[in-house]
């Protein structure tokens, strides 16, 4: 066996880099698309809790102080609303009639920040007995809290659904 040049010698020495890195790379894709799924799945998961009335389950999936944030439009004029996630909860708590509604979401961006912040955007539509009532962007910011994704802030916007022509 002949010794190696030193043109051959770079030449391994590169592609075993290139190996290296594109195993780290594939490990590292691959965490982040479970953590994107995760965040995913823990706003999906909220939705259904919010749409069946399942209080106790919104309010432990909220990290400690959460906020929440709305710009809305009614008849042509929008206004904006800051609570806590605490006041809003009591609001929802006073409603002696809740309406079972579903809040698909589609349009789905998921961003993970140094594994402990995530943000997700998608866009939205409240369905209630089958029909489209309102629409427009939610944004949800999530923190790791002990393992789990919290929301640590709900801002979206709400429109009616203005009928097809």
């Amino acid at each position: 066996m002949r010794p190696l040049r030193r043109e051959e010698e770079d030449v391994r020495r590169r592609i075993g880099t290139a190996v290296v890195m594109a195993l780290v790379s594939a490990a590292f894709l691959s965490a982040q698309a479970g953590d994107t799924k995760a965040v995913q799945d823990a706003v999906e998961a909220f939705l259904l809790h919010l749409g069946d009335h399942q209080f106790d389950q919104v309010a432990a999936d909220f990290a400690p102080k959460a906020l929440i944030v709305v710009a809305r439009e009614r008849n042509g004029e929008w206004t904006n609303s800051y609570q806590t996630a605490d006041e809003w909860m009591a609001g929802l708590r006073r409603n002696p009639n809740p309406t079972t509604f579903r809040e698909p979401i589609t349009n789905v961006h998921v961003t993970v920040d140094s594994d402990h912040l995530a943000y997700l955007r998608a866009d939205f539509q409240v369905v209630r007995e089958g029909q489209a009532l309102s629409q427009g962007v939610d944004q949800f910011t999530l923190t790791r809290e002990a393992g789990a994704w919290k929301i640590a802030a709900i801002l979206y916007t709400s429109m009616p659904v203005k009928p097809a022509k």
